[in-house]
């Protein structure tokens, strides 16, 4: 009798979500992040990002799948070029992917902000090394800020889609610049 009442509990227990926690990613942007999440080490950020910008804020989980990054850059965009910026990003996104296939590629507002939307499933263009890239389930939100594009990532493989698409989603709906 027991069993029949462990079993719906640990069903329950493993469907349950993560918790999201308020966090100061960036002195210029804050969210709520799954407490699943860890900042990378050192070591992985020069693994990542080897030859590219770091990141001003970079998560991943005790396994390194899933990705979450902040990258804020100087730029010439200035907030009413939005619209346009789409439009670069509409051409030159599948430039970066093969096989790629969209799911949201829109304008949203996030906490009175304009951004730039757009998730797909797809495998990065480049190689890294000897390892052929692995395909990903990706969200990205461009904005600009303050003379600067900021541009707010999260990847995931396409096993952990299922768990991480809705997580990411809701820490994405708490972006808050400061």
């Amino acid at each position: 009798m027991l069993k029949f009442l462990l079993i719906p509990i640990f069903i329950l227990a493993t469907l349950q979500e993560p918790e999201l926690k308020k966090q100061q990613l960036t002195e210029y942007l804050t969210m709520s992040v799954s407490t699943e999440l860890r900042n990378m080490t050192q070591q992985e950020l020069s693994a990542k990002f080897l030859g590219a910008k770091i990141p001003d804020a970079a998560l991943t989980d005790q396994q390194s799948a899933i990705e979450l990054t902040v990258t804020g850059s100087p730029t010439f965009w200035a907030e009413k070029d939005l619209n346009l910026l789409k439009d670069f990003y509409d051409s030159s996104i599948p430039t970066l992917f093969q096989d790629i296939k969209f799911e949201k590629k829109e304008m949203v507002m996030i906490n009175d902000k304009q951004f730039i939307a757009y998730q797909f499933d797809a495998t990065p263009a480049v190689e890294r090394g000897n390892r052929m890239p692995e395909k990903r389930h990706t969200y990205l939100l461009y904005t600009i800020y303050r003379n600067g594009l900021v541009t707010v990532s999260f990847s995931c493989p396409p096993y952990l889609k299922e768990k991480w698409k809705p997580i990411a989603e809701k820490m994405f709906k708490t972006i808050k610049f400061r």
